[in-house]
């Protein structure tokens, strides 16, 4: 007998082929508290995890498929601590804020255990690791905006940079420091960044990039990589281990599952491109490029309708409106072109990019980012032989030099890799520093990059079509 979460109604089962799982389409339109699998999932413990989870996001209800059926995480090494720190992969990719974390649970974390969670470890949760750990403003950058440390050897192995670094700033001591900075025994960079959402990955495969930075270019060396990193493990994981991993990863998929306003999105006969159920079965999109939704809408003026026509209208502006991409280091292009938002966000299931994995469209570099106070500032003189940054040249503010800190080249200073659009009122803030508060802000950022000049209606329409996503 299927179970289903708590306070979830059963609107009509129909049978959805998803590889060899069948499964019940079920309606959220009620859901009002979570259900299917804990709010905080802590590394070690023996919850189950149902094939399908609900739990409320900040515009109605975030939907969790595992196309395997039913799990207890038991000894599944996705859900045990697998270094020395007490994580798991669970930790820093919580089922409840769409594979991801955010600054509201963290808090809520913080409160519940005085700041002794693995996920604060020392490692990577504090703004530097040589600061007291029992001290909350140590842990700002992560309760404020979601940033783990990324601590990056440089220069990185095999690599004769093209650049060198200055710190012009360093709220957080680490990139300054004697132990973990740049004139450390081991000279190091640390940057801030927002962890990715691990589900939907199936769609990502192809670009080969699963890091901000790409340091990473399969599930494997991605996995790996937290290990060593944010884990601190000892070796590596085992094959079988590994294994078990990748498959989970693969099998998950994560969207929104019901508007408070829109009502369901993941019921059957949903448009194809919403839905978990349709992202696992890969439904069929409507012919054509980009991400566009058509005929979901009802003909009364019902608030639902009414929602329901501004999330097509955003669908249209985000697939169709064309404006000036300028100065964008790493598009394919090289150059100035009419484009629209899937030039870059061209995945049409997952609205992440295919054609160039990253590229500096201005969210971590002088000027387009602002000045970003409780980050750390770098300054990057490029060497004149260099082929210099195509916009900004060979001097460079920045506070994450992102690509760059694995190529070691002076163009790709700034350039991250493009995240998907999925779930995303369960995972704010967003860019990879965290610098957009929420959907509006975001829409905001691209109208100011790359004067699009938007209406308001178009605004609200976007933010509307990404929060249904």
């Amino acid at each position: 007998m299927l179970q289903l979460p708590v306070r979830v109604r059963l609107k009509r089962i129909a049978a959805v082929g998803c590889g060899a799982v069948t499964v019940a389409v079920i309606s959220l339109g009620t859901m009002g508290q979570y259900g299917g699998a804990p709010a905080w999932w802590e590394a070690g413990s023996n919850e189950r995890m149902p094939f399908s989870s609900v739990f409320k996001d900040s515009s109605g209800d975030l939907l969790i498929y595992n196309t395997a059926g039913d799990l207890t995480s038991g000894q599944h090494p996705f859900f045990r601590p697998l270094g020395t720190n007490g994580r798991g992969c669970i930790t820093c990719h919580q089922l409840s804020n769409g594979m991801s974390v955010t600054p509201e649970k963290l808090q809520e974390r913080w409160l519940q255990t005085t700041g002794h969670d693995a996920v604060f470890a020392a490692v990577d949760g504090s703004n530097c690791p040589d600061l007291p750990q029992n001290d909350r403003a140590s842990h700002s950058l992560l309760l404020e905006k979601g940033l783990f440390r990324i601590q990056q050897q440089w220069p990185t192995e095999g690599v004769t940079p093209e650049f060198r670094i200055e710190v012009m700033r360093d709220p957080t001591g680490c990139n300054s420091g004697k132990t973990y900075g740049l004139h450390a025994v081991s000279p190091s960079v640390s940057v801030y960044r927002r962890p990715r959402m691990a589900a939907n990955l199936r769609y990502l495969e192809a670009a080969d990039a699963f890091t901000a930075d790409s340091r990473a270019t399969t599930l494997e060396a991605q996995a790996q990589d937290a290990f060593h990193k944010h884990m601190q493990g000892n070796g590596n994981i085992s094959a079988d281990d590994m294994q078990s991993i990748v498959a989970f990863e693969r099998q998950i998929f994560v969207s929104q599952g019901h508007d408070d306003t829109g009502g369901d999105i993941s019921s059957f006969g949903a448009p194809a491109l919403l839905g978990s159920w349709n992202l696992a079965r890969a439904a069929a999109l409507p012919s054509g490029n980009g991400m566009t939704l058509a005929n979901w809408a009802g003909t009364s003026n019902a608030p639902e309708n009414e929602f329901r026509r501004s999330v097509e209208r955003g669908s249209v502006v985000f697939s169709s409106r064309t404006f000036a991409i300028t100065q964008t280091a790493n598009l394919k292009t090289g150059k100035t072109t009419q484009g629209t938002c899937t030039t870059c966000h061209s995945e049409r299931r997952t609205g992440a990019a295919t054609t160039q994995a990253w590229m500096d469209i201005g969210t971590s570099s002088l000027p387009w980012a602002g000045d970003q106070k409780d980050l750390p500032l770098f300054k990057i003189t490029c060497d004149a032989k260099a082929t210099p940054h195509p916009y900004l040249g060979r001097v460079i503010y920045t506070n994450d030099p992102g690509r760059a800190l694995i190529t070691g080249k002076c163009a790709d200073v700034g350039s991250l890799v493009m995240q998907q659009l999925r779930a995303l009122p369960a995972r704010a803030p967003y860019f990879t520093a965290g610098s957009a508060k929420n959907l509006r802000a975001v829409v905001d950022f691209y109208d100011r990059r790359y004067q699009a000049r938007y209406t308001e209606r178009e605004k609200q329409d976007l933010v509307n079509f990404l929060s249904v996503l």
